[in-house]
């Protein structure tokens, strides 16, 4: 997102993220920043073919609305091999820490009716060792990414997938080799039925954040909303997390978990916009806070966004990916949204830890008008929608199980050749 709070900005926010549902309460605070090894070149999977360098974007003013922010994303686990060659050739100009992504473990579970099977518990063991190295669930279409040198398992050629039924019924188990995406055929169907959302924000409040903010809480207003209406039994949870930079009030505020929306209202409304000064803030504090809050485990959604314009400082951006690495264990996916002004460092960490953990990076376009001027990304294909469009579509998604693309008739531009979050060109 994008510039700072006032009080009436952030009780529209809160009521943008939070009309989902109501509950009893309690929220834990928790703060542990961390650190992390610059990590070796990535191997990606054969399967993505190349890309070329972005091409400027195709204006089609008449398609927008001025006054609706825009936005625009990428999904870099789909399209691995491009993001491969971004990450290696960011690293050298940017003298900036690597996330450790080689040999990935990449596969489509399927179930027996042939359809994507989303919420599939899956273990994946380095082969003959009794414990399994990663835990968790298929994702949206059935997708599985994992990075096993980025969770401590090392560079490995093959792993033993595990995929275990709801239920009564023995695991399936099938070797998959590492670096290309296998399709995984199950005797049982997926059935993504989440029991709980943990939903956390995780917010730059300098005072350059302050003037599409404004623009931003109207235009998130009504997103759980949304969500809600994809699983409208879920038991969900709100967090907040707001920072700033050294020398100002405060570096990393964390207020825990609540289940009262008017709980999250008011420590939204209670923020303001200031501080800051230098380009940097504290981001990798801030999401290293986030990711030691107390997440439920098991089968449910554990979300984080990230609204910011400005990354770590260079000497601590270890601990953004090292925060990132901390959420991927505990099943934590991590959404980026780079506001007005971000620049290459920033989009660069961001990027990282969108797609080691499952998420998306998003970004904010010029196409409403609206704000300072967005910064390009290095991607070569999109599309731009309203955000709250866009937003929407991203908890639809994860909250059911399968990939929702924009209606036609929402697309303000598209950049590139985009299918179903691949770029073919």
């Amino acid at each position: 997102m994008t510039k700072a709070f006032s009080s009436p900005r952030l009780a529209l926010m809160a009521s943008a993220f939070l009309s989902a549902c109501a509950v009893p309460e309690q929220g834990t605070v928790s703060v542990e920043p961390s650190v992390m090894e610059a990590a070796p070149s990535v191997k990606t999977s054969p399967v993505f073919a190349p890309m070329p360098a972005p091409v400027p974007p195709s204006r089609n003013p008449g398609r927008a609305r001025r006054g609706v922010i825009t936005a625009g994303d990428i999904d870099d686990a789909l399209n691995l091999a491009a993001f491969s060659r971004y990450q290696s050739r960011s690293r050298k100009a940017l003298k900036l820490p690597m996330a450790n992504l080689s040999t990935p473990v990449l596969a489509q579970l399927r179930g027996a009716d042939g359809k994507p099977a989303a919420g599939v518990r899956v273990t994946l063991r380095k082969p003959g060792t009794a414990e399994p190295f990663y835990t968790g669930y298929s994702g949206v279409d059935g997708m599985v990414s994992v990075f096993p040198a980025s969770l401590g398992a090392g560079r490995l050629r093959e792993v033993e997938l595990r995929a275990i039924p709801d239920g009564q019924g023995a695991p399936m188990v099938q070797r998959l080799k590492t670096g290309q995406r296998a399709q995984v055929q199950l005797p049982f169907e997926g059935d993504w039925s989440p029991e709980f959302l943990d939903l956390v924000f995780v917010v730059d409040t300098t005072g350059s954040m302050a003037d599409e903010l404004s623009w931003l809480t109207k235009e998130l207003k009504g997103m759980v909303r949304q969500a809600k209406r994809a699983a409208p039994k879920l038991d969900v949870r709100y967090g907040l997390v707001v920072y700033r930079d050294d020398g100002d009030a405060y570096v990393v505020k964390n207020y825990g978990f609540t289940k009262r929306q008017s709980q999250m209202q008011g420590w939204l409304r209670a923020q303001s916009a200031n501080g800051g000064g230098d380009y940097p803030e504290a981001a990798g504090r801030a999401l290293a806070s986030a990711a030691a809050m107390q997440w439920r485990s098991g089968k449910g959604e554990r979300l984080m966004f990230h609204v910011a314009d400005a990354p770590e400082h260079d000497s601590r951006a270890k601990t953004y990916l090292e925060a990132a690495r901390k959420a991927a264990v505990k099943g934590v996916q991590v959404f980026g949204l780079g506001a007005s002004g971000v620049g290459p460092e920033a989009e660069f960490l961001m990027r990282q830890a969108a797609v080691q953990t499952g998420g998306r990076y998003m970004f904010l376009t010029d196409d409403s008008g609206v704000g300072h001027g967005h910064a390009e990304p290095t991607v070569s294909c999109y599309r731009v929608t309203a955000l709250t469009d866009l937003v929407g579509r991203v908890l639809r998604s994860e909250l059911s199980g399968r990939r929702i693309e924009a209606a036609p008739s929402k697309v303000v531009r598209t950049l590139g050749s985009y299918r179903n979050g691949v770029c073919v060109n």
